[in-house]
């Protein structure tokens, strides 16, 4: 009952969102950038996308192999796009993580250690947001650097990823954190924490591999901001290329806040405030936004098409390629 609750507040969220910006805003001209969108130009943002994906998979075949599971891409690849279509028709991301829990469980043979590999994935992956966000933000003229909440966010997270590197290379911080926070005199969660540490030791003895997959992440997000540089160019939008690696990540990151249905309504406000605050018209943020997301959403569609074609998962084979 309670997660109905919550699903239906996050629609009304993103419903009046996209109400009060479409309502105010002149309908006629997003219609106009749509309809004159070049359709090579929004080719070359697939191309973007579909190389996300194969990066994005390889990541995380390296990092199962970092620990001793040895992973087919070809079942890699189906469970990822099985996960980017959950990713974006429920209610969180949390779903298409799910989906990818299960599947590698099956060559980890442990959901634990299958959890803290998607973890660090996560994290690499928004630790690659970051660093794309600050260094724009560094190199970008003043009339960018105001984006609204840009140094807060950057700040913010300036100090969890400290934080959390900080784990990572001290060994023992988080087992006295687990202590302190006496969570370990719950005994199935000493069990998986420990598991879960056995994953981290691993990968702390194989930093080459952390520091590839590091910069695997920050390749990934590029191409997320070149694949929205695409659209931009596509819908005739001049969206100058340093207001766009800030702007892309800054707002990847904001729509992570769980207030809104996979971020719409949110994405498209911040997009048509920082697109304000760097002289571009709403509606131009709104086509932007809709076509870029809505682009996302009917590629990830192919994820449907492999979930209902591959049936009941049966766990992987060493023998598959």
């Amino acid at each position: 009952m309670k997660r109905t609750a919550l699903v239906g507040a996050k629609v009304a969220v993103s419903v009046a969102l996209l109400a009060y910006l479409l309502s105010t805003t002149d309908l006629a001209a997003i219609e106009d950038k749509v309809r004159a969108a070049d359709l090579l130009d929004l080719l070359c943002a697939v191309a973007c996308f579909v190389l996300m994906l194969a990066l994005a998979t390889w990541r995380w075949q390296l990092l199962l192999g970092a620990l001793g599971a040895p992973a087919p891409i070809r079942r890699l690849t189906a469970s990822y796009l099985v996960a980017t279509f959950f990713n974006n028709f429920l209610p969180s991301n949390i779903g298409g993580d799910v989906v990818r829990v299960r599947d590698s469980s099956r060559l980890t043979g442990s959901v634990a250690t299958s959890l803290a590999v998607v973890g660090i994935d996560r994290i690499l992956g928004f630790g690659a947001l970051y660093l794309l966000a600050a260094a724009a933000f560094v190199v970008a003229p003043p009339a960018v650097r105001g984006l609204a909440g840009a140094r807060a966010v950057l700040l913010g997270l300036a100090l969890l990823f400290g934080f959390l590197a900080y784990v990572f290379f001290r060994p023992g911080t988080a087992r006295r954190l687990m202590s302190v926070s006496r969570l370990s005199s719950i005994e199935w969660v000493r069990e998986q924490f420990d598991v879960v540490q056995g994953a981290v030791h691993a990968y702390r003895a194989q930093l080459g591999t952390i520091w590839i997959a590091a910069a695997a992440s920050v390749a990934l997000q590029a191409l997320v901001v070149l694949y929205y540089l695409a659209v931009a160019r596509g819908l005739g939008i001049p969206l100058p290329a340093g207001a766009a690696f800030l702007m892309v990540p800054l707002c990847t990151l904001l729509q992570a806040v769980p207030v809104s249905f996979n971020g719409w309504g949110l994405r498209e406000g911040v997009f048509a405030h920082y697109f304000s605050q760097i002289g571009l018209p709403r509606a131009s943020a709104l086509a932007f936004s809709l076509v870029g997301a809505g682009l996302m959403v009917l590629l990830s569609l192919s994820g449907a098409f492999v979930w209902l074609a591959r049936g009941s998962p049966s766990p992987a084979e060493p023998g598959d390629d």
